[in-house]
């Protein structure tokens, strides 16, 4: 006798630690250009052409927030940087002759005005006032080498090439002389202050915000104050050991945590520096995908363009993974932890302005993220292949017949639907075609469940499977360049056996 039943769809996200035996049912062995979202799994937005006119890569990407208004976004490319708030082709260099274009920046508001500090370890450092471009020096440290900034407890903090030293100016000033504060004596392991970021620790900006320095060999030093001249205001909380940071874009805010990307995964703050060290993957934000995050470590830890971001809009924390041929996304809902796997989008660098997120290329294009249907033009493939189910009864012996995948669309997805049986994942033997057109098709959508030809519409059908085992799993892929379908449930129909 024919038994149906439904599985929901897996928003529990990408699954690369448990095995194929113990996975959740909402997870997924595989997931690409799927988002998980909270009730439902979604096919990612696409990107667009925003900024063109520059060649080859474009490696930062800086926000100038003002006062008031709207900010501005500038791109580093080929030794200078060109506004690129605007779409279209970009005008002349803002600022050219540069070393290189790898610069980090920070925002800061003095009673002057609002300036973006930008170093990069081989220039002047570069400020900018919101209408002009500057070469200002900080005096102590050897200027051009400045490579890493912070603003803290209204501070602006710098530091330098292989340098174990930080250097802080005086409250609410961008240049100037600067104090130095030497932390070789603090750290064991040598190596040099990769980056500095500001943990928050009550949830707000105030007394409780906390100095992190991060070393090239992982470990971290806190300290806790307002005034590291006077040691009543300034104090070392402790120094703590995480695995090593992935580049100078290493630490990213998420709410009032300070998220690090490390080659032992990517770990809050308030849950690696309460634990050893031996035991980092298990409260790493990445655990659940932790296989995946250490091979591409492994291979790929030294290549320019690790980069974390929140992108608030979006519900998501993104962490760019500079994969040589072509850059991948680990991506986390920010409400759930759900990972997933962006491709298609061939990233050196990300940024935000005015809650929109873009990239920069390797083709000399800024590009605007999370838009449209379709990748530049291009066809957005989206994978995924759902955990495996017993349906109920893990000793018996099933005969799957028929299986229904169930979206909701703007478009018909033209879904091509798999079935795998058993563990053993096969290759895929139905094809996923680009939908041409946002028309229901007969067969697919139905009358009473969906409006007729509007957005929004649900779209099903049966599938014909063959297979008998104890456990089933779905595979569902589209292919797709005009709609952005959800992925709402999924039947199976399949006839009962004996017990194995």
């Amino acid at each position: 006798m024919a038994t149906s039943t439904a599985l929901p769809p897996p928003v529990g996200g990408w699954d690369g630690r448990e095995s194929l035996a113990d996975m959740p049912e909402d997870h997924a062995v595989k997931m690409e250009n799927w988002f998980p979202s909270t009730d439902t799994v979604d096919v990612r937005r696409g990107h667009t052409s925003h900024a063109t006119g520059m060649s080859g890569n474009v490696e930062t990407l800086v926000e100038y927030v003002p006062l008031s208004g709207v900010g501005e976004l500038f791109a580093a490319n080929g030794g200078a940087i060109y506004d690129v708030s605007s779409s279209g082709a970009v005008g002349a260099a803002v600022s050219s002759g540069h070393t290189n274009d790898r610069w980090q920046y920070a925002n800061i508001g003095t009673a002057a005005g609002q300036f973006v500090r930008l170093v990069n370890g081989a220039d002047t450092p570069l400020l900018y006032n919101g209408s002009t471009w500057a070469t200002t020096a900080i005096t102590g440290p050897t200027a051009a080498n400045l490579v890493w900034i912070n603003v803290h407890q209204k501070r602006m903090w710098v530091g330098e090439v292989n340098s174990l030293s930080a250097w802080y100016l005086p409250v609410n000033s961008v240049s100037g002389a600067a104090t130095e504060f030497p932390l070789a004596g603090v750290f064991k392991m040598g190596g040099y202050i990769m980056s500095m970021g500001t943990w928050t620790r009550d949830s707000g900006d105030g007394m409780d915000d906390v100095a992190v320095f991060v070393t090239s060999e992982g470990e971290v030093a806190v300290y806790q104050g307002i005034d590291p001249s006077a040691a009543a205001t300034w104090a070392l909380i402790g120094v703590f050991r995480i695995g090593e940071p992935l580049g100078r874009r290493c630490m990213t805010k998420a709410g009032s945590d300070l998220i690090v990307m490390t080659q032992d995964g990517f770990v809050p703050l308030t849950r690696i520096l309460t634990t050893d060290r031996s035991q980092s993957r298990m409260v790493a934000l990445s655990d659940q995908i932790s296989k995946p995050v250490n091979d591409v470590v492994r291979i790929y830890k030294s290549s320019f363009g690790w980069q974390p971001i929140v992108y608030p809009k979006g519900t998501y924390l993104l962490f760019n993974v500079p994969i040589t041929a072509s850059t991948e996304q680990f991506v986390f809902n920010t409400i759930t932890g759900a990972p997933c796997k962006f491709t298609g989008q061939d990233s050196l660098c990300w940024g935000l302005l005015d809650d929109a997120l873009y990239f920069g290329g390797k083709d000399g294009v800024v590009y605007l993220a999370d838009n449209g249907t379709s990748d530049n033009g291009r066809n957005i493939a989206a994978d995924c292949i759902q955990a495996f189910s017993y349906f109920g009864s893990p000793q018996m012996r099933k005969m799957f017949k028929l299986v229904e995948a169930i979206f909701q669309s703007e478009g018909n997805p033209n879904a091509a639907i798999d079935w795998n049986v058993d563990f053993n994942l096969l290759n895929p033997t139905s094809t996923a075609e680009a939908s041409p057109t946002n028309a229901a098709r007969w067969g697919i959508s139905r009358w009473g469940i969906g409006t007729w030809g509007s957005a929004g519409q649900i779209y099903k059908g049966w599938r014909k499977v063959r297979g008998i085992g104890r456990a089933g799993s779905v595979r569902v892929r589209v292919n797709t360049n005009s709609s952005k379908p959800s992925w709402i449930s999924t039947n199976v129909i399949f006839d009962k056996g004996g017990a194995m």
